[in-house]
């Protein structure tokens, strides 16, 4: 095919020869790109730090009480049959309790870190991208 012959193949070092650096270019960042990155950093810090701070409190601070005790072979049949339901119902209400405390955990982190600083962080980063790009 005559197509096939003016076809190319590109190697992955042939790219990034092409892609210049920004200090090949030669522009430093700005004050207020400097200022920028290290607002950057400490949202991103804060984000860390928040998502801790509600690990901790979620999952170590309040915890579930011991997982329920399954019955012990009795041997009286009906004595059995009760402490067999007695633990499906102690183990219902303690998945109950561990699926509360997960939600709790996701709702305070979509509150505090998704829906607070994550924008904000975005918003930071997309102004020192956009800023390289519009001072070339």
């Amino acid at each position: 095919m005559a197509g096939d012959d003016v076809v190319k193949e590109i190697q992955g070092s042939d790219i990034l020869k092409e892609v210049p650096a920004l200090r090949d270019i030669g522009q430093e960042p700005t004050p207020l790109q400097r200022v920028g990155y290290k607002l950057a950093l400490f949202v991103l810090a804060y984000m860390a730090a928040a998502s801790i701070i509600i690990f901790v409190v979620s999952f170590r601070l309040i915890q579930l009480p011991s997982f329920p005790v399954s019955p012990q072979n009795v041997s009286d049949p009906e004595h059995y049959k009760q402490l067999a339901e007695a633990y499906k119902a102690s183990v219902e209400i303690y998945e109950q309790l561990a699926k509360v405390q997960v939600e709790r955990a996701t709702q305070l982190f979509q509150l505090v870190v998704a829906s607070t600083m994550l924008p904000a962080f975005t918003a930071i980063l997309g102004y020192i991208f956009g800023s390289k790009k519009s001072g070339d």
